[in-house]
């Protein structure tokens, strides 16, 4: 059978390139006798729908999938509609992904939605289009949630977490039709060495995810296997515009032993002279008080050694309450004077990540998270507006009486320049803060301005320095690119901020 996956990214986002949806049709095309295709809206949300049309007329698909975020609801439920409406009524629609995972039942009940899959999905969609080529019913797919002929919801039993992911096929990029314009505004590929993270932070769905398919949720891969895939990838695409291999792993230097593997199989590879990388941390990680060092020293310079030029640190808030007590983060603010300190002591380009108007977070934690990061002094401070995604935070224990959740924004306060378009809503960036006693949502959306403008103006300012009158002429190229592809221009800005031309090493 033929399945064509459906990345329903409308956000305007230019970085949307799902590993995820690139693993499952890899492994599709790869392990069965089934055919995958990608459709990606990426870089055309202006006329998604003339584009749906095309290529379903053109591909011939006998199932359709879609991977559902928690942000991209509203366009899941658009393509859906459009396809019930336009295409087909009786094509079978398979959803997937972690906002399905973590609401089966509710996802199941959408109107044309014929199968959840739930967890990992290559084994459960390998077996669904299986059982759909030999005419059989859904029933004991493990990994599912289905409408029964009569109407009632159907829960399989639950299909436990991939064990070893060491065995699945490299992921097949070529699967993306517009690869190209990816490199172009990125310059970087996203790379995949662990599923899951073993921290329980609040603010994201690990935990929750977890509790929601049994099994080991956080899994790693043999340092020596994931090197071989990255030099596999710089092969085919070091002449199109890859520049840099962003490992999307959540903590990727958190195991010492493994670091080392890793950095040396780097090094054997030749990647470190010819493919610098760039990986996620967290302000603890290079703390090692099991083995009685401070800060380990030795595993940062073996990155450095390796052709690491970027790390990016979760700062989240310059609160240690909210930090630790509601983003349950666990790091102190010592700890991340100290990995800013030594990440600049090795001249590691630095991306900071915070999060503004988190349950509770008062203006005065609000200014201790700007403060923090003119301390810290990031090469590259990033701050987004707090996403509830599929959490429950009275369940949680986060909700208090000086939050609440909104979902329409007061009509009161619709002035030009005060409320985000739309389609931010849908944008990890951007997005309707909580309600809160302490500020309007107003306020918010104005402090993240004013973060923004005072970061982004520092860094202008130093580019310009450096590049002179090429930081204009790149700017103008890269600016005009992201508004004929629909791209959201505040997005795009910070691309080219972080990643065009010599931006992307400065």
């Amino acid at each position: 059978m033929k399945i064509c996956i459906i990345s329903p990214n409308l956000s305007g986002c230019v970085s949307i390139l799902d590993c995820g949806v690139t693993y499952l049709a890899t492994y599709i095309n790869e392990r069965t006798a089934h055919r995958a295709a990608i459709w990606d809206y990426t870089f055309r949300r202006k006329d998604w729908k003339g584009y749906l049309k095309k290529k379903f007329a053109q591909d011939r698909p006998e199932v359709i999938g879609i991977t559902f975020s928690t942000l991209y609801e509203g366009y899941v439920r658009e393509s859906i509609d459009f396809i019930r409406t336009n295409l087909s009524r009786d094509i079978p629609i398979i959803v997937g992904g972690i906002h399905p995972t973590l609401k089966p039942k509710e996802t199941a009940a959408i109107d044309g939605v014929d199968l959840v899959v739930l967890g990992d999905g290559e084994e459960t969609l390998a077996e669904t289009l299986d059982a759909l080529e030999a005419g059989r019913s859904f029933q004991g797919i493990a990994g599912t949630v289905y409408r029964a002929k009569g109407g009632g919801l159907v829960e399989n039993p639950k299909r436990p977490w991939i064990k070893d992911i060491n065995a699945l096929p490299f992921p097949n990029y070529d699967l993306w039709e517009d690869l190209d314009k990816y490199f172009y505004f990125l310059g970087q590929l996203w790379l995949i060495g662990t599923r899951g993270c073993p921290y329980n932070c609040t603010n994201c769905e690990e935990l929750p995810l977890r509790e929601a398919v049994p099994g080991c949720r956080y899994r790693v891969r043999d340092p020596k296997n994931y090197v071989q895939e990255i030099q596999f990838h710089y092969e085919k695409y070091k002449n199109i515009g890859l520049r840099m291999a962003h490992p999307f792993d959540p903590v990727f230097p958190l195991n010492r032993e493994w670091t080392r593997e890793f950095c040396s199989e780097y090094i054997k590879s030749g990647l470190h002279r010819q493919l610098p990388f760039s990986v996620f941390a967290r302000g603890d990680t290079f703390f090692n008080q099991a083995q009685g060092v401070e800060f380990d020293e030795e595993r940062l310079k073996w990155l450095a050694q390796a052709g690491c030029r970027e790390i990016r640190i979760g700062i989240e808030a310059g609160s240690q309450r909210m930090r630790n007590a509601v983003h349950k983060k666990g790091v102190s603010d010592e700890q991340l004077r100290l990995s800013f300190r030594y990440l600049k002591k090795y001249g590691m380009l630095t991306i900071a990540y915070n999060m503004l108007g988190g349950p509770g977070e008062t203006k005065a934690e609000l200014k201790q998270t700007f403060r923090m990061n003119v301390e810290l002094n990031p090469d590259k401070p990033i701050f987004f507006i707090y996403q509830q995604l599929t959490h429950d935070l009275s369940k949680m224990g986060l909700l208090g009486q000086d939050h609440q959740t909104a979902s329409t924004v007061n009509p009161k306060s619709k002035k030009k320049g005060l409320v985000r378009n739309p389609r931010d809503q849908a944008t990890i960036q951007f997005g309707e803060p909580l309600a809160s006693a302490h500020y309007s949502k107003r306020w918010l959306m104005c402090f993240q301005g004013f973060c923004y403008s005072y970061f982004v103006g520092k860094r202008v300012l130093k580019l310009i320095f450096r590049q002179k009158h090429r930081f204009f002429i790149n700017l103008v190229k890269y600016m005009r690119q992201g508004h004929k592809v629909g791209g959201n221009m505040k997005i795009v800005f910070a691309y080219f901020l972080g990643s065009c031309g010599d931006n992307l090493f400065s």
